[in-house]
C-alpha cells in the first residue's frame, strides 16, 4: 500500500515531467500539427487505429514463430524506398504527412548494415546504395570536417555526435572499396572531433543543445576505430578521455547521469539514449582492448535485461532506482537493447542475452507488422509504441528500422551457431 508520504513525494514529480512533456509538444506544436493532419490520410488512420487496438489489449504485439527473414527484407525494403524518395543518396525518415531530406548521422551509421546486409545476402545492390551513401556524405561535409546537426537543407552547424556516425560510415567504406577519399574525410571529421573535446573529456562545444552529455561514448567508438584505421593514437586517446567521463557519471546500480537529449530529462533518460551509452562502451573497449569499459556497460546492460525478461515492453525512461517513468515504448531503445545484448551473447555465450534478443525481436516484429499499411509504412518501425507516444511521435524513423536490421543479423548468426532443437524463448508480459 502507498503511504501518504510517498504519495505527496510521488505527485510532484510528475507534475514536473508533465510540465516538461508539455513545454517540449509547445516548442514543437507546428510539426505536431502537421502530422496530425497527415494522420487523417488512410493508411495513417489505419496504421494508429491499429496501434490503439493493440494498446487497449494491454500487451505488447509479438509475431509467434517468427521468420527472421520477413522483418529483415521488409526493413532493408523500406530502406531502399526512403533512399529512392530522398533522391540524393541519402536515407531519410517518414513524418506521416512527408518523406524528409536526408540525415546524414543516420546515414552515416546505416552505410554499415547495408555493407553487412550486402554479405550476408549476397546481394551486390545493397553495396551500390551503401557507396552512394557514403559519397552523398561527401558532397554534404562541412569545409571544417563536421556534418550538419540535423536534416540536409535545415541550416544546422556541425554536430559532434552526428559527424562521429559519419565517420562509422566512412570507414567501413574505405574499408569495402579501398578508395582513400572516404578515409580523407573521415580524417577530417575526426580532427574537428578532437579539436572541440573539453578538458574532461566530454563535448559541449559543437554539440547538440551545447550539453554535456555521457551517450557521446557512440562517438568514441568511431574515433577508436580511426586510430586503429590510422594509425594515429590521439584518435585512440580522445575515445578514452570520453569514456573515462562516462564511467565518472555512472552510479554503483549502472543508471547514468546527463544521459537523456534533453537537460531536462536527465532525470529520467531515455533508452535511446541510454543504449547509446552502453554500446558505445562495448565497442569502445573491445577496440581499445580496455576492459573497464566492458565491464561497466555489462552493469547497465544486465539491468536492462532484468526488465525486459519480464516483458520486451521495455518503457520510453527510466529514473535513476530503475524505476518505469514513461508508459510507451522507445521502439528504437528495444531494438538497440537487443544488440548490446547479443555482443554481450557472443562473448560470453550466456543463453540470457540470446533469448531475450529473440524476445525482442519478436515484439518489433509486432510493432512493425501494425505499423505496416501502404509502402511508406511497410517494414518500417515507428518512434514509440503506441505510436503517439512522446518519443518522435506520429514518425517513422530511420534509425529505428537500421537497429532493427542489426539485431536481426545478430540473432540469425546466432540461431545457425545454436544446436537444432532448442526452442526460442516466448515474449509475454504486460507494458510497463
Amino acid at each position: 500500500m502507498t503511504s501518504p508520504e510517498h504519495t505527496e513525494h510521488v505527485r510532484p514529480a510528475a507534475w514536473r515531467r508533465l510540465l516538461r512533456t508539455l513545454s517540449l509538444a509547445r516548442s514543437h506544436l507546428g510539426l505536431l500539427t502537421l502530422k496530425l493532419i497527415g494522420a487523417l490520410w488512410p493508411p495513417n488512420a489505419i496504421l494508429i487505429a491499429r496501434h490503439a487496438a493493440s494498446a487497449m489489449r494491454r500487451r505488447p504485439p509479438a509475431v509467434a514463430n517468427l521468420d527472421l527473414e520477413q522483418p529483415l527484407e521488409e526493413a532493408l525494403g523500406w530502406i531502399c524506398r526512403s533512399q529512392d524518395r530522398v533522391g540524393s543518396g541519402g536515407v531519410g525518415c517518414y513524418e506521416l504527412y512527408r518523406w524528409t531530406a536526408g540525415y546524414p548521422e543516420v546515414t552515416g551509421y546505416i552505410i554499415p548494415t547495408l555493407w553487412d546486409c550486402a554479405q550476408r545476402l549476397g546481394r551486390d545492390e545493397l553495396a551500390d546504395r551503401a557507396v552512394r551513401m557514403a559519397d552523398w556524405e561527401l558532397r554534404v561535409q562541412r569545409p571544417e570536417g563536421g556534418f550538419e546537426g540535423s536534416y540536409e537543407g535545415d541550416g544546422e552547424p556541425a554536430v559532434v555526435f552526428n559527424t562521429g556516425q559519419v565517420i562509422r560510415g566512412l570507414l567501413r567504406t574505405a574499408e569495402e572499396t579501398g578508395e582513400p577519399r572516404y578515409l580523407e574525410a573521415a580524417l577530417r571529421a575526426g580532427e574537428w572531433i578532437v579539436a572541440n573535446q573539453d578538458e574532461d573529456g566530454s563535448w559541449t562545444r559543437a554539440n547538440f543543445k551545447g550539453m554535456k552529455r555521457v551517450y557521446d561514448a557512440y562517438v568514441s567508438a568511431p574515433l577508436a576505430r580511426l586510430a586503429r584505421a590510422t594509425g594515429d593514437e590521439a584518435f585512440a586517446r580522445a575515445a578514452a578521455r570520453n569514456c573515462e567521463f562516462v564511467l565518472s557519471r555512472q552510479r554503483p546500480n549502472g543508471w547514468f547521469e546527463l544521459c537523456d537529449n534533453n537537460p531536462r530529462f536527465n532525470d529520467a533518460p531515455l533508452t535511446h539514449t541510454l543504449c547509446y551509452t552502453v554500446d558505445g562502451l562495448l565497442e569502445t573497449g573491445e577496440v581499445l582492448g580496455e576492459e573497464r569499459f566492458w565491464e561497466a556497460a555489462t552493469v547497465t546492460a544486465d539491468r536492462l535485461l532484468a526488465i525486459v525478461e519480464d516483458s520486451p515492453a521495455l518503457p520510453a525512461r527510466l529514473g535513476a532506482d530503475w524505476d518505469p517513468r514513461a508508459r510507451y515504448v522507445c521502439v528504437t531503445g528495444v531494438a538497440q537493447l537487443g544488440v548490446i545484448l547479443m555482443r554481450l551473447h557472443e562473448r560470453t555465450g550466456e543463453a540470457r542475452y540470446l533469448d531475450a534478443s529473440r524476445a525482442l525481436v519478436s515484439f518489433l516484429a509486432g510493432v512493425q507488422r501494425l505499423s505496416a499499411p501502404g509502402a511508406a509504412r511497410r517494414g518500417a518501425l515507428p518512434g514509440s509504441y503506441p505510436v503517439w507516444g512522446f518519443y518522435a511521435p506520429l514518425k517513422l524513423p530511420s534509425w529505428a528500422v537500421k537497429y532493427l536490421i542489426d539485431l536481426v543479423l545478430l540473432v540469425g548468426a546466432a540461431e545457425e551457431r545454436t544446436p537444432a532443437g532448442r526452442a526460442p524463448a516466448a515474449a509475454g508480459g504486460s507494458p510497463q
